[in-house]
C-alpha cells in the first residue's frame, strides 16, 4: 500500500558555539533530514490509458481479493495496489467524501494547537496525509494559519491526476524529487508524493509535526500494520500528534467483524502498535454509524454496531543528551 533520534551537530557546524561545544537546543530545532541527491523529473502518463488499466489488473485484483479473504499478507507493491488501482479506474471510491471531514473540524485546536505563545505567530506545521487519494481535507488543512505545508502520499496515479484537476487553485506543478521512489508535485502550501507509502523515510522527506490519518491505517492489512506504523513514526518529530479516524466493527458475525478493507482498528490494536513506542493514546469520540443510509453495505454483512472513532496519538518528546562542558559565552549568551 499506499499507504528520531536527535544527534549532536558535528564540530565546526553552525550549531556549535565557541570552544567547539554544542549550543543549547533551540525550542524548535530540527535535524537536516533532506536528502541532497537529485532525481530527474518524470512525466505522469494517465487519463487515456485508464480504460486499459482495469483489464491489465484483472488477474492481480482477483488474486488480491483471494489473499484478502484468506488473511494472507500482500507483500509486493503490485499485489497491494491492484485492488486500489482497479477501484479508482471503475469509480469504486465510496471512501472519498465531498466535504471536509467533521473530525478535523471538531478537533482542530486539540490536534494542531494554538499560535506560538511567545510570538503570537502561526507555528507553520508540516502535516502528513498518508494514502490521501484526492481528499478535500488537504486544501482545507493547508489553508489553516498554523499550517505551513501539507504533504499527501498516494500510490494510485489516477487519484493524483484527479486531485490536480479538481484543485487548480493549488497550482500544483511537477518538480524534482530527492528520491526516485516518488513523483513530486508542489503548489500553494501543498505537496503530493506519488508512490509507495512504505518508501517514505527521513531520506525522502523532511520530518512532520502532525498527521491526519483517515482511511489509511484501516486500509492496511493487519499483517502490514507494524510496518506502516514504523514507517510513519520514522518521519515524525518528537511530540508530533496523529489525528486518527478509524472504524471498529464491534458487533455482528465474526466473519463480518474480521472483514476488510476497511479493517477494524480497536483500542487494543492502537495500544499494541503505539504504546511500545511511547505514544500516549486519547479517545476523542465514538459513534455507531450504521444508522446512516450510506453504510448499508456493512449492515448487509450482518454488522449491528460499527463505531467510527477518533483518536489523538502523541509521540513522546525526546531531547538530545547534553554533555557537561565548561561555561563560555557566545551569541546565545552565557551557557
Amino acid at each position: 500500500l499506499l499507504p528520531y533520534s536527535i544527534g549532536m551537530p558535528p564540530v565546526g557546524s553552525s550549531s556549535m558555539g565557541s570552544g567547539g561545544f554544542p549550543r543549547p537546543p533551540l525550542p524548535r530545532w530540527r535535524p537536516a533530514f533532506r536528502h541532497t541527491g537529485r532525481a530527474p523529473v518524470r512525466t505522469v502518463v494517465v487519463g487515456a490509458a485508464a480504460a486499459s488499466v482495469s483489464v491489465a489488473l484483472h488477474h492481480f485484483s482477483t488474486a488480491s481479493s483471494e489473499a484478502l479473504t484468506q488473511g494472507q499478507p500482500q507483500t509486493t507493491r503490485q499485489e497491494r495496489m491492484a485492488r486500489w488501482m482497479e477501484g479508482w479506474t471503475i469509480g469504486r471510491t465510496a471512501f472519498h467524501k465531498p466535504n471536509v471531514n467533521q473530525t478535523i473540524l471538531d478537533n482542530e485546536k486539540t490536534w494542531l494547537g494554538k499560535k506560538n505563545f511567545l510570538t503570537k505567530a502561526p507555528t507553520q506545521l508540516r502535516v502528513l496525509v498518508p494514502l490521501c487519494g484526492k481528499t478535500v481535507d488537504m486544501p482545507y488543512i493547508a489553508g489553516l494559519e498554523q499550517v505551513g505545508t501539507v504533504v499527501g502520499i498516494e500510490g494510485v496515479p489516477l487519484a493524483v491526476e484527479q486531485f490536480l484537476q479538481e484543485n487548480p487553485q493549488s497550482e500544483m506543478k511537477p518538480c524534482e524529487s530527492s528520491s526516485s521512489a516518488f513523483k513530486v508535485y508542489k503548489g500553494n502550501k501543498l505537496e503530493l508524493y506519488e508512490g509507495d507509502f512504505f518508501e517514505l523515510s527521513p531520506a525522502t522527506t523532511e520530518p512532520f509535526d502532525r498527521v491526519w490519518d483517515r482511511g489509511s491505517l484501516v486500509a492496511v492489512q493487519p499483517a502490514l500494520r507494524e510496518k506502516y506504523v514504523a514507517t510513519l513514526d520514522a518521519v515524525l518529530v518528537p511530540g508530533a500528534t496523529i489525528l486518527f479516524e478509524g472504524l471498529h466493527r464491534k458487533e455482528g458475525p465474526e466473519a463480518a467483524c474480521m472483514k476488510g478493507p476497511p479493517w477494524s482498528v480497536t483500542e487494543d490494536d492502537l495500544k499494541k502498535l503505539f504504546e511500545k513506542r511511547g505514544y500516549t493514546i486519547k479517545k476523542l469520540s465514538s459513534k455507531n454509524i450504521l444508522k446512516e443510509e450510506q453504510y448499508e453495505r456493512f449492515r448487509s454483512e450482518g454488522l449491528t454496531v460499527m463505531n467510527q472513532e477518533a483518536w489523538l496519538l502523541t509521540k513522546p518528546k525526546k531531547y538530545p543528551r547534553i554533555i557537561a562542558a565548561p561555561c563560555h559565552d557566545d551569541e546565545y549568551g552565557p551557557t
